[in-house]
C-alpha cells in the first residue's frame, strides 16, 4: 500500500490511518467497510426520476377537441338540412324546362345514314343465309363409318399378329 492513495473518500490518506494494529484487525476492518458499502448500495435512490410522468383524466378526454367535432358536425348538418330543402323546392316546383316536360316534347333523333345501315344489314344477312344453306347441302368428304370399319380391320390384325 502506498503512502498516499486518493481512494478514500476524504482524499488523501496516509500510512496511519489506513493500517491496522495486525492481520485480524485488519480483515474485520475491511469486512465491515465492505459491508457498510453493499448496505449503502442496496439502499441508494436514484438521482433522476424515471417513473412515467401522471396521467391527468383532463388530458387524456380531450373534451375540447370533442366539442369542435361535434360544433362541426352540427353545422354540416345544417347546411345539409338547408340544402336539402333546396332541392326539394327545386324538385316540386313547376318549371317549364323541367325534365317531364322536356321529355314529352322531344323529337327523336334521325340518322342521315339509318337507310343504308339497314339495306346492308339485310345483303349480309342474306348472304349468310346462302352460304349457310350450301354448307349445309355440301357432301361430307370424310366417312367416320369407313373410318370404324378400318380401326377394326387393324384390331384384328393386331390381334392375329400376337
Amino acid at each position: 500500500l502506498p503512502p498516499f492513495t486518493a481512494d478514500m473518500p476524504g482524499g488523501k490518506t496516509n500510512v496511519w490511518n489506513t493500517s491496522a494494529a495486525n492481520r485480524i484487525v485488519d480483515e474485520k476492518l475491511l469486512r465491515e467497510r465492505h459491508d457498510k458499502h453493499l448496505k449503502a448500495l442496496s439502499t441508494i435512490q436514484p438521482s433522476v426520476d424515471n417513473r412515467p410522468p401522471a396521467e391527468f383524466q383532463h388530458l387524456k378526454d380531450k373534451l375540447k377537441t370533442k366539442k369542435l367535432q361535434e360544433d362541426r358536425a352540427a353545422e354540416i348538418q345544417l347546411e345539409n338540412r338547408i340544402l336539402l330543402q333546396k332541392m326539394l323546392n327545386i324538385d316540386t316546383k313547376y318549371c317549364s324546362v323541367s325534365g317531364e316536360v322536356l321529355e314529352a316534347t322531344r323529337v327523336p333523333p334521325r340518322s342521315l345514314h339509318a337507310g343504308y345501315r339497314k339495306k346492308e344489314m339485310s345483303r349480309i344477312t342474306e348472304g349468310n343465309r346462302e352460304l349457310l344453306r350450301r354448307l349445309q347441302g355440301a357432301t361430307p368428304s370424310y366417312d367416320p363409318l369407313k373410318w370404324d370399319q378400318e380401326e377394326r380391320d387393324r384390331e384384328g390384325l393386331k390381334y392375329r399378329l400376337s
